[in-house]
C-alpha cells in the first residue's frame, strides 16, 4: 500500500471558474464595522472589533483571543483546497459563459462544466485525487512547464464501472461515486486542470502529492469504524441531553514490510505523523483510498523476515 504526502500549493496559482463572491474583497482603507466580513486570500475573515481600519487579515495571529479578523471560512471557489471534506466547493446555480482564462482550444464548455478549476506551480507530484466529488464525469489535463499537454483524460463518475467480475479484476478504472484516481500523473507536470461535468456539481477536496510506498496491506487485519461525535449527558440540573456533532470515519491498516524498507518508512512516517494524508489501500478499491491525519505506528512485529505495524488513519471519507 502506499501513503500520499500532500503537496499544498500556492493559491496564488490556481484559478477558478467560481467568483469569488462570497463577501467583499478586503480593502485596506476601508473602515469596517463589528462582524464585517471581507474576503482575503481566498479566504472568508469575520471583523471582531469595531473601526477595523488598515489591518491586514492574513497578518493576523487566528492562535490568540485578540485577534481582530477572525478566520471564518475558505471561500467557496476555493473549500476544495482547505482540508475539509464538509466544506465543498459547491457549483453556482447559474454558471457564466465565459471563464476568461480557459483556452478555449480545450474544447471544454463552462456551461456543462461548471466547476473548473486550474493549479500551477506543481513540481514532483505524481498523484491527484478528488475526494467528496459529486459529477457525471472529470476531464483531466496536465501540462508541462512550456505549456504543452502531457495527459488529457476524461472519466464517467455517473454509476456503476463494471458489470462483471472480468471488469472488476482486469479492467482497470478510476472513476468511483465519490472520488476521482489518478496515481501515474506524468513526472514532468507542473500544471493541471480539473474540469467538472453535470447539473449539481460538488468538490470536497482536491488532493495533490506524491506516493510513499509503506508495504503489503494486509486486508484481514485492517479495520476501518465511525465515530459519532454526538454525546448524551446529564446537565447540572439532572436533564439527560443530546449534545449533535459530526461522525468521523478512522480506518487501522495493518502493513507489512521488509527490513530493509521498514529501515526506510518509518522515519518518514514519523514525519508525516499528524499531517493530512492520502492512503492507498489498493488502487482498484475505492474502500481502501481514504483522507484524512496519519496517526503514530501504533506497533511492530519484529519477524524473521519482515515487520508488521499498524497504524490510523483519522476523519477519512
Amino acid at each position: 500500500m502506499f501513503i500520499a504526502r500532500e503537496f499544498s500549493p500556492d493559491l496564488d496559482q490556481v484559478r477558478s471558474s467560481l467568483a469569488e463572491d462570497d463577501a467583499p474583497a478586503w480593502d485596506a482603507g476601508t473602515n469596517y464595522p463589528l462582524n464585517a466580513r471581507v474576503v482575503r486570500g481566498h479566504r472568508i475573515y469575520q471583523s471582531a472589533i469595531e473601526d477595523n481600519l488598515g489591518l491586514d487579515p492574513l497578518l493576523e495571529d487566528q492562535s490568540i483571543l485578540a485577534a481582530r479578523w477572525v478566520f471564518d471560512s475558505f471561500t467557496n471557489a476555493f473549500a476544495c483546497f482547505d482540508g475539509v471534506l464538509s466544506n465543498a466547493t459547491l457549483a453556482v446555480e447559474n454558471p457564466g459563459a465565459v471563464v476568461p482564462w480557459l483556452d478555449p482550444g480545450l474544447g471544454i464548455d463552462p456551461t456543462s462544466a461548471p466547476v473548473i478549476v486550474e493549479v500551477g506551480g506543481l513540481q514532483g507530484v505524481d498523484t491527484l485525487i478528488l475526494f467528496g466529488v459529486v459529477a457525471s464525469s472529470a476531464r483531466l489535463i496536465c501540462f508541462d512547464v512550456a505549456g504543452a499537454v502531457l495527459l488529457d483524460e476524461e472519466t464517467n463518475l455517473s454509476g456503476r464501472q463494471v458489470t462483471n467480475w472480468w471488469e472488476w479484476f482486469f479492467e482497470p478504472f478510476t472513476g468511483f461515486s465519490d472520488k476521482l484516481v489518478h496515481l501515474n500523473l506524468p513526472g514532468t507536470t507542473r500544471r493541471v486542470l480539473i474540469a467538472l461535468s453535470g447539473s449539481a456539481v460538488t468538490l470536497g477536496e482536491i488532493f495533490l502529492g506524491d506516493r510513499l510506498y509503506v508495504g503489503k496491506g494486509m486486508v484481514q487485519h485492517t479495520v476501518g469504524r465511525s465515530i459519532s461525535g454526538s454525546r448524551y449527558s446529564f446537565n447540572d440540573y439532572g436533564a439527560l441531553t443530546l449534545a449533535r456533532g459530526p461522525t468521523r470515519i478512522e480506518m487501522d491498516y495493518a502493513v507489512a514490510a521488509s527490513a530493509a524498507l521498514w529501515g526506510q518508512v518509518k522515519p518518514q512516517l514519523d514525519r508525516l505523523s499528524g499531517t493530512l494524508v492520502a492512503s492507498i489501500g489498493a488502487e482498484l478499491r475505492p474502500s481502501s483510498i481514504h483522507f484524512g491525519i496519519l496517526g503514530p505506528v501504533q506497533w511492530v512485529e519484529d519477524l524473521p523476515d519482515e515487520y508488521e505495524y499498524t497504524f490510523t488513519i483519522m476523519g477519512v471519507s
